[in-house]
């Protein structure tokens, strides 16, 4: 069964349902479509289809007189489908068989508004396959992979792994009381302990313990100051009192903490992040593609296009609602 066979019966099925209660209304409408003429739809008789090649190693999987939904074709719809969604597909096959033959019984294929749809529909099903052969020939070479890593091993999180601390911490609302607690644990308090009874942060119930934080993560709920602090102290140092801001600048906060892991920074190697750095060189790439193709194409047939005054109305309303958004910056006007 060709893509628009395919399409165009289940859009006819579909139609069945919805457009024989109303046929009279729909055709009235449909009088006024002038976007394409409408053309009658006779599917394809699946013996004749090329693809039908008689091969024995080709499982029926459903028949409905002599039409036949076999694996192959199912693997067109549906590549690598187990036995449950091949079952659906069997029972969708012949549901939408049946529609499509009773549709033509009771002249819904002559529908204009349906034979529109059918035949918008089976356009689109060749076009998306396009679309899909322009994508899937986009090709990233390893030397476009080296230059990105060579370029961004130094700034992409996905690829320099960030030093993550593990540590104890006491919070308080002023240095005095930050420095109390640091001669304390020097002189061998429980810092945890501490942490429960006088830390003033939301994980003093805890102990204040953090565990395996990454650095920027440490930064930005504490501060740079106390994250750059920890990279520098050594596993089972005291620091402190170091003014944190995680009071997010509403008061004032110090901190005293004992480093209990350390795992410095790591800038993965090539081929640990190969397959991501493909990846996130592929998406634009295709974008690009495609639009390249959309663009020389209507260039192309420049001259056959016509666009109504409406619609040359609403592209200028748009364009002008786009640049309008490209003059606001974050936060307000420019």
């Amino acid at each position: 069964m060709t893509c628009r066979s395919v399409f165009q019966i289940v859009v006819l099925a579909a139609l069945l349902i919805g457009i024989v209660a109303c046929q009279e209304e729909t055709q009235e409408s449909a009088a006024g479509v002038a976007l394409e003429e409408p053309v009658a739809v006779e599917p394809e008789p699946e013996a004749d289809i090329k693809e039908e090649t008689g091969d024995p190693d080709d499982e029926i999987v459903v028949s409905y007189g002599d039409k036949k939904l076999t694996m192959r074709k199912v693997e067109y719809l549906q590549p690598k489908a187990d036995d449950k969604t091949i079952k659906e597909m069997a029972d969708w096959w012949i549901n939408t068989q049946l529609l499509y033959e009773e549709a033509e019984k009771r002249g819904v294929t002559e529908d204009p508004a349906a034979q529109l749809r059918a035949n918008l529909m089976a356009k689109r099903a060749y076009a998306e396959v396009l679309n899909r052969n322009v994508q899937n020939a986009v090709e990233v070479t390893e030397v476009q992979m080296l230059d990105y890593y060579a370029k961004n091993k130094e700034s992409d999180p996905r690829i320099k792994q960030p030093a993550t601390m593990s540590f104890s911490h006491v919070t308080s609302d002023t240095v005095e009381k930050a420095a109390e607690v640091l001669d304390k644990v020097r002189a061998g308090a429980d810092i945890s302990a501490l942490a429960k009874e006088v830390s003033v942060d939301y994980d003093a119930k805890r102990g204040g313990v953090v565990k395996k934080a990454a650095e920027n993560n440490i930064a930005r709920r504490f501060g740079k100051a106390f994250s750059d602090a920890l990279l520098a102290a050594s596993v089972g140092e005291v620091i402190g009192p170091i003014k944190s801001q995680a009071a997010r600048g509403k008061a004032e906060r110090y901190e005293v903490a004992r480093l209990e892991t350390k795992e410095q920074a790591r800038i993965k190697s090539f081929e640990e992040v190969k397959d991501y750095i493909k990846s996130k060189l592929e998406r634009p790439a295709k974008r690009d593609a495609l639009k390249n193709l959309h663009k020389s194409l209507e260039e192309k047939a420049a001259g056959k296009i016509y666009r109504s005054e409406r619609i040359l109305k609403e592209e200028a309303a748009q364009e002008n609602e786009a640049q309008r958004a490209r003059r606001i910056r974050p936060g307000g006007r420019g």
